[in-house]
């Protein structure tokens, strides 16, 4: 099983684009087969790629589930993200799933039942947990580098205004994405990977960026997590500032603060110096790999070929829209809401 080559086949080609040329390029895949509604008119497809290496291009999604690939990958837009997975579950196919796994808690169940019964493996695309840098602050964190985990803030800055997406749909009152969910399920999961599932968060959001969009584009919640670890989220996807997910890391005997932009990290450690007025920050170099799309492709495959489990699975994509969809609720209300991870399927493992 070592030597086999899994074939891929890629829905969605703005977004899957990193995907089908990691699937070209991974030693354990092959670039099999893509489609895409929009192939010939969208001009931000790169068509080049697909052409010169010759790629087969499907005329009908229909067509990529009756192919005999192992793998698809599902990098539509959001509201497309349920029904396309559970076709392909359906058809037999391992199925990797770009984030957020679905528009709300309820598609997500619908796609755990639909991977329950299938036997196939699925993956949630949640690339920051492949970022060098969360990686990095991850395994520091894990070995008691800045001691116990005592509070953190994730953030998600980056301006849409001109990015609504092909024929404006990220913008469509139609679709009604939620900007906290659509952009902030980074750092939502990124929190919920460092520090547990929260228990309870409470939000408030406006949309003085972007007033002109059906939904808030800013909003800050605070979450209780597991062990007395509180932290906030803070979304914004009209905000005027370079793009970027800073994360802020406090624990009892330090600090991490790391984006996936910079080339470094900082970590600041209380036991190398003599009093707290000269307390500092070094810096750990680190590899910028914002959307590490190939490393997410190439741990599924090694997990399909050595029989499971699945990294980020269909339960950890339905936990962050859970922890999305309570912030939502609670900014709705003017109330703190507790967060239902319930996912209606007997092989969940909550």
């Amino acid at each position: 099983m070592e030597n086999k080559k899994l074939k891929v086949a890629v829905i969605g080609l703005k977004m899957g684009h990193a995907w089908a040329l990691a699937a070209h390029e991974l030693p354990n895949t092959e670039l099999s087969l893509v489609y895409d509604k929009f192939y010939n008119e969208n001009t931000d497809i790169y068509h080049p790629f697909y052409e010169e290496k010759k790629i087969r291009i499907a005329q009908t999604e229909q067509e990529v589930y009756d192919s005999d690939v192992d793998i698809v990958v599902v990098a539509t837009p959001d509201h497309f993200h349920a029904e396309q997975a559970i076709k392909a579950l359906e058809a037999g196919k391992h199925v990797a799933c770009e984030k957020p796994l679905a528009p709300t808690v309820e598609d997500c169940r619908k796609i755990a039942a639909a991977v329950e019964k299938s036997g196939k493996l699925f993956m949630t695309g949640q690339v920051c947990r492949y970022a060098p840098a969360f990686k990095l602050a991850k395994q520091l964190l894990d070995s008691g580098r800045i001691g116990e985990l005592a509070s953190l803030e994730c953030e998600y800055a980056h301006d849409y205004t001109k990015h609504p997406g092909y024929e404006n749909w990220r913008k469509d009152p139609a679709v009604g994405r939620e900007g906290f969910l659509g952009g902030g399920c980074h750092a939502l999961d990124l929190a919920r990977w460092l520090a547990g599932d929260p228990e309870e968060v409470f939000c408030y959001m406006n949309k003085k960026l972007m007033p002109d969009w059906p939904k808030p584009d800013t909003g800050f919640a605070v979450a209780k997590f597991p062990a007395g670890v509180i932290g906030r989220v803070f979304v914004s996807v009209g905000v005027k500032r370079p793009y970027t997910m800073r994360t802020v890391i406090n624990g009892t005997k330090g600090t991490i603060i790391c984006d996936n932009t910079s080339d470094f990290l900082q970590i600041s450690e209380e036991n190398i110096y003599d009093t707290s007025s000269k307390l500092a920050f070094t810096q750990i170099p680190v590899l910028v790999s914002s959307h590490n799309v190939r490393s997410e492709l190439n741990e599924f495959a090694k997990s399909i070929l050595a029989g499971g489990p699945s990294p980020t699975d269909v339960i950890q994509g339905l936990k962050t829209v859970a922890f999305a969809e309570a912030a939502i609720q609670s900014n709705l209300t003017g109330s703190p809401v507790k967060v239902d991870y319930s996912c209606g399927a007997e092989a969940c493992v909550l």
